[in-house]
């Protein structure tokens, strides 16, 4: 715990930093106070704070603004500085607007209510079990149930229907909180536990069935307030005289924990989950020293202290079956990790067959961890660092500042696995089929690289790789993996606009609309679905919105093929002319020359699109992108999406 005196310098050290409009350091004192303290007047302190630095504070790296309307059934007005605080260090700065005690269903409904007039980006929608399903403790105090499947039905119902009313006029995110399960019931501890239809079990029940309904909504993700109430105890979880006399729903103790798990559950909205963990081996990845203790020395296995290790172990390959890429990066000698791994192999979990890549060296991690970088063409804000050794997790903080650091607690092992978890760096409400094969699609990468190393030229590279082009529906990726790639493709992506999947299902379903997806495989393997091109075609003209490609199929000719259908279709929907935006980002360099190297001109005269957009324009009537004589292309996507935009047109 932090002394009264050290709090009160770094109050100071905030206030300094606010008169400068020093946004980073604010933060940085904010957070130290925070994470010793949490005191409620330190947090509307750093509110207040915050609040003052909204404007340099979203121009930080990394960090987005978020217009956020919050409709509720219950008063949120003193949790709110604890949201927008919890926001700031999330890396979100919240524009807020709470709407009317109680009139959530007129604000999501009202096309002229407050919710459509403010545009929000996203909608927290706040309610109570009583306001969801009201009559289930009368309905449960029996035990027996008579009717609780029912009433579930029917609230799940009732919410479907406001739910997706609101999306078809309104493409903001939302996010819906779930019911928390009372601690105390009529039943008691022991009828709740045996009898079928208790409250508890018809709770859980409602909120599996509220879960189910989020998936079938675009851009919606269920908030499990049960789960952050069970963790922290129910029994403290809400304050009953408060609840009763102002319907507050949670108690001042569980402010912040609240905070906390609301943005992190609405940040997969908004944010792609990291792509890959490091982990360091020596007493992180097994205990002990391997150049000291060797390989039987090393602690793993289902003994204490190795089942720490163990366990550590289990939650990497966890992480490795959903698509998260594992990788070593260790100072250690090459051959005794590999013995290692052959002699202990019954005691560990893994084998180097579940990593991507494997730096082992005497060098210098930072140094490791950019070439994994390059040769995987990823970027540092996409990786995990795990390690035991203060110094190195420190270096690799100065060096590399876009990874996220996780100090492994080298004499707490049995707390890594809690510690890693308890972290959003691989938060996601999707998980597509591309995902779980990301692993072998980086091994068939490494293949394509060896291959490349011994043609003779660039072409005869390409035809030998057998590359088949599937072009496919945005919506049908699926439209979870379309929305997935706006939201993490950098390089290779001209305008990087974020489009919501509502978005996506408009430019879709618009008369002259396209939304195309592709998917590539070779004879190394299904790279899956790689890249995406929204287009809007509107008398004569045909405009790209966007079009993106992930990095591990750049340079193949994929880019162009993309864009030549899309061009083939925008002919076909009457357009003469196809006109390209660029908007330059920091990482998106690679994709800049990317109309004029297809034969578009640059076009002075536009006037639209935002602050640093550059328009070019190719004449569809004397020249049109071709693809690339080595790729097999198929689907005929192209067919219904042109005849649809002919009759529209």
């Amino acid at each position: 715990m932090q002394s009264d005196s050290e709090r009160q310098e770094l109050r100071r050290l905030i206030k300094e930093a606010v008169s400068r409009q020093d946004a980073s350091s604010a933060v940085q004192y904010g957070r130290k106070l925070l994470k010793a303290s949490g005191k409620p007047a330190d947090v509307m302190f750093c509110a207040s704070a915050f609040a003052d630095l909204a404007s340099p504070l979203a121009q930080e790296p990394g960090t987005r603004r978020l217009k956020t309307f919050i409709v509720r059934s219950v008063t949120v007005e003193p949790i709110l500085p604890f949201l927008t605080t919890e926001a700031v260090l999330s890396n979100y700065v919240l524009d807020l607007q709470v709407g009317g005690y109680g009139s959530y269903v007129d604000e999501m409904l009202n096309p002229q209510s407050a919710v459509a007039k403010f545009k929000p980006d996203v909608v927290c929608v706040l309610l109570d079990l009583e306001d969801i399903a009201g009559r289930l403790p009368d309905l449960c105090a029996d035990g027996i149930g008579q009717g609780v499947e029912g009433e579930i039905e029917e609230s799940v119902s009732r919410m479907a229907q406001l739910l997706m009313s609101f999306r078809s006029t309104n493409s903001a995110r939302i996010l819906f909180q779930g019911c928390v399960v009372p601690d105390l019931t009529s039943l008691g501890d022991v009828g709740d536990a045996n009898l079928p239809h208790s409250l508890t079990s018809a709770v859980h029940q409602l909120n599996q069935r509220l879960t189910a309904l989020c998936g079938t909504i675009s851009d919606c993700v269920f908030f499990d307030v049960d789960h952050l109430a069970a963790r922290h105890g129910r029994a403290n979880w809400r304050d009953a005289r408060m609840f009763f006399a102002s319907r507050l729903p949670i108690s001042a103790n569980s402010f912040g924990i609240y905070a906390r798990g609301l943005i992190r559950s609405l940040s997969p909205l908004f944010r792609a989950p990291r792509k890959i963990l490091c982990t360091d081996l020596d007493n992180t990845l097994w205990g002990g020293v391997l150049g000291e203790d060797g390989p039987e020395g090393i602690a793993t296995g289902s003994a204490f202290p190795g089942n720490c290790y163990l366990e550590y172990q289990k939650y990497l390959k966890q992480l490795s079956s959903r698509g998260i890429l594992l990788a070593i990066v260790s100072k250690n000698n090459e051959a005794d990790v590999q013995e290692a791994f052959q002699i202990r192999a019954a005691d560990l979990a893994l084998s180097l067959d579940n990593f991507v890549a494997t730096k082992i060296s005497w060098g210098e991690k930072s140094d490791a961890i950019r070439e994994l970088a390059k040769e995987l063409s990823l970027g540092l804000d996409s990786f995990v660092f795990v390690d035991d050794n203060p110094v190195e997790c420190e270096a690799i903080r100065q060096r590399l500042p876009e990874l996220a650091i996780i100090e492994a607690p080298i004499q707490e092992p049995w707390k890594l696995v809690e510690l890693l978890s308890s972290q959003p760096f691989f938060d996601a409400a999707v998980v597509t089929d591309d995902d779980v094969n990301r692993l072998n699609e980086y091994k068939a990468q490494a293949q394509r690289a060896e291959l490349a190393s011994s043609a003779g030229n660039r072409d005869e590279f390409l035809a030998s790789l057998g590359i088949v082009c599937t072009f496919l529906s945005a919506l049908d990726a699926p439209l979870a993996r379309s929305v997935q790639l706006l939201a993490k493709t950098n390089q290779f992506n001209l305008t990087t606009r974020r489009h919501s999947a509502a978005e996506v299902e408009e430019f879709a379903s618009q008369p002259g609309g396209q939304a195309v997806a592709i998917r590539v495989r070779d004879r190394f393997g299904d790279a899956g679905v790689v890249g995406l091109a929204l287009a809007r075609t509107e008398g004569d003209s045909c405009l790209i919105d966007s079009l993106l490609l992930s990095c591990r199929v750049i340079g193949r000719g994929i880019e162009t093929a993309l864009l030549a259908h899309i061009a083939d279709n925008a002919k076909m929907a009457g357009a003469k002319r196809l006109i390209g935006e660029f908007i330059v980002t920091k990482k998106n360099a690679p994709c800049a020359d990317f109309y004029p190297d297809h034969g578009f001109v640059k076009d002075t005269s536009s006037q639209n699109g935002q602050p640093g957009s550059v328009f070019y324009q190719l004449d569809l009537t004397t020249s049109a992108p071709a693809s690339p004589g080595w790729l097999t292309l198929e689907g005929n996507e192209s067919n219904e999406l042109s005849a649809s935009a002919v009759v529209a047109s």
